[in-house]
């Protein structure tokens, strides 16, 4: 999930830049969503894993569009670790 950003640069951007400017971006969405605590004392549910097909998966609902859209959920393998979302 990226979600856009805008603001002004004084010079142009080398491809180096770009790439720093994007990582930084996806850091601070992270950090929305709660960072590496996000995951602490979340329940588990019934939900098979795309990677390894596990079938048990910590899950969370986050609102991260606006309030008449269905809240969004998160899912974190117990096996594997892969995240999705649905």
């Amino acid at each position: 999930m990226v979600f856009p950003l805008l603001f002004l640069l004084p010079t142009q951007l080398t491809t180096s830049t770009s790439l720093q400017i994007c990582l930084l971006a996806l850091q601070d969405t992270e950090e929305v969503l709660g960072g590496a605590d996000a995951w602490n004392n979340v329940d588990k549910t019934q939900a098979r894993c795309p990677d390894c097909q596990h079938d048990t998966a910590y899950f969370m609902q986050i609102q991260i569009r606006s309030a008449d859209e269905p809240m969004t959920c998160f899912y974190k393998c117990c096996k594997c670790s892969t995240q999705w979302n649905e």
